[in-house]
């Protein structure tokens, strides 16, 4: 991988600060269990963290792997309100097992209208691939895949290997 080749903003789904000592930028999947299975340490180092650490999730379903991945994403794609988004990320990321019916019994339970949000699913499909397009130019090719102030992180994603990238992270620019 290489260093992010677009940063975070406003537009992209950010728990956090965008002005945070560490900005992380996750690119995942909801059908990768190791996606899933990081969130729970991204929570932890959040939590930790007293705001000096933000959260961006870009949209990478690995379509030829998981065959659920890309419709999640889309579903996902289609919450606009941030709060709400971050609510359905977190349960979805919770869930041990993933399919669309999981998907849709936990967006449901959180009040969403699935028929409302497959409904934006153009404009979702969009915005997925222009987040697949940027984690292309930026190396990724596996979930979870990280940046740390726009630095790579290719590899082992247990917490203390987080600690370690959030540690070692560069400065960030201006």
């Amino acid at each position: 991988m290489q260093p992010l080749s677009v940063p975070p903003t406003d537009a992209d789904h950010v728990l956090g600060r965008l002005d945070a000592r560490v900005v992380i930028v996750e690119y995942g999947d909801y059908d990768c269990p190791h996606t899933r299975r990081a969130h729970g340490y991204l929570l932890q180092l959040l939590e930790e963290s007293a705001g000096e650490l933000t959260l961006v999730f870009r949209q990478f379903p690995l379509r030829h792997i998981h065959q659920n991945a890309q419709k999640l994403a889309e579903l996902a794609q289609a919450i606009a309100e941030p709060g709400t988004f971050w609510a359905a990320h977190r349960a979805l990321m919770a869930e041990r097992r993933m399919s669309l019916e999981v998907a849709e019994r936990v967006l449901t339970g959180l009040g969403l209208g699935v028929a409302q949000l497959a409904a934006k699913s153009d404009a979702a499909a969009l915005s997925v691939q222009a987040d697949v397009d940027r984690g292309l130019r930026d190396g990724v090719h596996s979930t979870p895949s990280f940046f740390f102030n726009g630095a790579p992180h290719d590899g082992h994603y247990d917490i203390e290997t987080l600690r370690s990238q959030i540690a070692q992270a560069p400065e960030r620019a201006g």
